[in-house]
């Protein structure tokens, strides 16, 4: 095999890597996208339900920051999971 035809076939086989990671990156893309589309709706949730614990009785309030604080840290922990993404 010449110089040339082993440049195109090496050539080829970078183009179909490149191609792959395209695909792998716009995945991955959507992937986040779809998880901070979560995390913000979950965060959205969690905003209201502070605005309420002010107008609920003690008990159930404190039910509520529990909940609450278990919503945080699945919140922190999708979020450091998105900046490894980034």
């Amino acid at each position: 095999m010449g110089f040339r035809e082993e440049m195109q076939e090496r050539l080829q086989e970078l183009a179909r890597m490149r191609d792959a990671l395209i695909v792998q990156a716009n995945l991955a893309k959507l992937e986040a996208r779809e998880e901070w589309a979560e995390l913000e709706a979950r965060l959205e949730q969690l905003k209201a339900k502070a605005d309420e614990a002010g107008d609920i009785a003690e008990d159930t309030a404190e039910k509520m920051a529990e909940s609450a604080k278990e919503v945080l840290e699945e919140l922190q922990t999708g979020y450091e999971r998105l900046r490894k993404l980034f």
